[in-house]
């Protein structure tokens, strides 16, 4: 019986140890924390996303041949953002669709059939501002 109580004495606290390290790693290890919970999860709805894919996606997508726009905006990667970053990107969709910056003269130049149609421009703008004060409830 004694020798049982010693093995038990010396392997409770390596258990221990090990209980705590393998909980810390899932906690901290996992990389996730700039992943949103579930419920902050954007769901781009069906009309949006038509307006991206007429007007937006082109150029701001990782697929993208235009660095400048894959830098300053990936459509693609929105849903994956935390809820700051992507209240920010709400925002400034809002910004610039509201300023009618985007899509860019120079890029309607050559593709006048991808300019938003003034419902299309409002129906965004609408979207991004409701999304980023639900995000903000949150």
């Amino acid at each position: 019986m004694k020798k049982s109580k010693k093995v038990f004495v010396i392997w409770l606290p390596a258990l221990s140890a090990i209980f705590i390290l393998l909980t810390a790693f899932s906690y901290f290890g996992s990389g996730t924390s700039n992943t949103p919970p579930p419920d902050d999860n954007l769901v781009i709805p069906e009309n949006i996303n038509n307006i991206f894919d007429k007007s937006c996606f082109g150029c701001h997508n990782t697929e993208s041949k235009n660095d400048k726009a894959k830098e300053k905006f990936l459509i693609d990667k929105l849903p994956g953002l935390s809820k700051v970053k992507m209240v920010s990107k709400l925002d400034k969709i809002n910004e610039m669709v509201e300023k009618n910056e985007m899509p860019p003269e120079k890029f309607l130049a050559k593709f006048p059939d991808k300019a938003l149609t003034p419902e299309e421009a409002k129906a965004l703008r609408e979207w991004a501002v409701a999304t980023s004060d639900l995000l903000l409830k949150k």
